[in-house]
């Protein structure tokens, strides 16, 4: 199993790694390394940035909202977003309500989330995603983040 997990794990990052030298500036397919960043940099920094939130949580946590709220801006079906919500749930990475260390409020994620290098202020580039098999990296406004995020912290 552990032989297995760990050559899962070099593949990723050989992927991982092919993508960002075909794009080095990231002005294409490297944006959709982003996915669940701007969510999880955001909960990383209401956490504290310590051990009660690691970065790969956070980020897990932030995928499954970015396919959550894309869903909800009609960019991708709502099937393919509980179809990618239950693979993270599998793992117990889906809801940020979960993890006591992020006591905050819509506002104060959504300021955090405009600080966000890859996302800038007030926008859901890098938050949502489109139809599965389809690749988004468009910059994109909604003023329904904040009403998104009160209710993903209930």
């Amino acid at each position: 199993m552990v032989a297995g997990a760990r050559a899962r794990d070099r593949g990723c990052v050989r992927g991982k790694a092919a993508v960002v030298a075909r794009d080095e500036r990231e002005t294409g397919e490297r944006a959709l390394l982003n996915l669940g960043h701007t969510f999880g940099h955001a909960f990383e920094a209401a956490a504290g940035f310590s051990t009660k939130l690691l970065h790969g949580e956070a980020v897990s946590i932030g995928m499954a909202c970015a396919f959550e709220f894309s869903a909800k801006l009609g960019l991708l079906p709502q099937a393919d977003a509980d179809r990618a919500i239950r693979h993270l749930a599998a793992v117990d990475a889906t809801h940020i309500k979960d993890v006591p260390a992020v006591q905050t409020n819509a506002d104060a994620l959504m300021a955090l989330m405009a600080q966000d290098k890859k996302c800038g202020a007030a926008s859901s580039h890098s938050f949502s995603c489109a139809a599965s098999g389809r690749r988004s990296s468009r910059r994109r406004r909604s003023g329904r983040g904040p009403a998104f995020l009160a209710e993903k912290l209930k």
